[in-house]
């Protein structure tokens, strides 16, 4: 089958198409015959070794953090997929591997993919959906707080605000000016074009800050949030809130994560608030909740742009620019 690999961590983000073996199956897993796979900035860090802290990974490895298909083979053990089931799914980030014509993962963290969503839809979902369930759970946000996203129209954010205001949130995001109409779309309540407003001017009295820019934001963060506030980073690096969290870690590396967290965490209590990470983890139990959640609101996802599987190349550069306006999807499979 082909796959999309990397050999070696590389700053030019050049991905290779290879052929390698079907993978073969444990009593616990499925086969999933790849339609369609969603392409996000995390593959950025991957290819460029800037999550080595977290994932240790062999290479060759196949990238690809989220697809959806049909299931083709069902291990023993397997009680809830038959074959023809069509399934979405995040695979491990540490494992990835979705970018391949054929993924083989535990069936726990596999879900049934929405009715109202084609493949394409459903593989711009698992990713971005697990991450807002996991952000609001661990912001333990309240219903009428006030939530802003930063960079908040990208494959993110269009998944993020429309279930963020499902759960009674005030939903503030900021993008370029030509994001306007999408964010309104899909139903913030306020939007900041970054090229001619500073939110830092604008914004006052936030409950939560959901970071998808990284650490030099995080102070500008900091500043709309009101005393008590929570701010939560996807992307500018662990801290002790996530180490001690986080129970599979090693005692070195949860010491490790509270070192390293310390500026933002000073920085934050300095402030009267708080700062917390997120790595999103798999989980078939939360993705089929969503699906519920996006059948019975009829929601489905905003696609930026859509790519053929032999020019991954042109996808991942295309998330690598941060101008996405929606979600960008890498075609495996063209037969629907």
């Amino acid at each position: 089958m082909k796959a999309a690999q990397i050999s070696k961590y590389s700053k030019t983000l050049e991905v290779e198409i290879n052929s390698i073996d079907i993978p073969s199956i444990t009593s616990t897993q499925v086969l999933i015959k790849t339609k369609a796979a969603g392409v996000d900035p995390h593959l950025v860090l991957a290819i460029t070794g800037k999550v080595k802290l977290f994932d240790h990974y062999d290479f060759p490895l196949t990238l690809g953090n989220e697809l959806a298909g049909v299931v083709i083979e069902v291990g023993a053990g397997v009680m809830d997929f038959k074959v023809g089931d069509h399934v979405y799914t995040m695979p491990p980030l540490d494992k990835m591997g979705a970018f391949a014509e054929y993924v083989a993962v535990d069936a726990a963290i596999v879900a049934k993919m929405p009715a109202n969503l084609s493949f394409k839809e459903a593989a711009a979902v698992p990713l971005s959906a697990l991450t807002i369930i996991q952000a609001l759970a661990i912001l333990d946000a309240r219903q009428g707080a006030k939530l802003f996203i930063s960079g908040g129209t990208g494959g993110f954010g269009q998944i993020a605000i429309p279930y963020a205001k499902s759960q009674g949130l005030f939903v503030t995001v900021s993008g370029s000016g030509s994001a306007r109409d999408l964010a309104n779309r899909l139903g913030a309540d306020e939007f900041i074009d970054y090229e001619t407003q500073d939110y830092t001017h604008i914004l006052r009295g936030y409950d939560y800050v959901i970071d998808t820019r990284g650490a030099s934001e995080i102070s500008k963060q900091i500043k709309i949030l009101k005393p008590g506030g929570k701010l939560l980073s996807l992307i500018a690096g662990p801290n002790a809130r996530f180490a001690n969290r986080s129970a599979d870690l090693s005692t070195g590396k949860k010491i490790l994560f509270n070192l390293l967290g310390l500026p933002l965490d000073g920085l934050a209590k300095w402030h009267k608030k708080s700062y917390d990470f997120i790595y999103v983890q798999p989980s078939g139990k939360q993705l089929a909740a969503f699906t519920q959640y996006l059948e019975k609101a009829k929601s489905k996802p905003v696609i930026d742009s859509e790519y053929p599987f032999d020019q991954v190349n042109a996808a991942i550069t295309k998330i690598a620019t941060g101008h996405s306006q929606g979600k960008v999807i890498l075609k495996v499979d063209d037969e629907e």
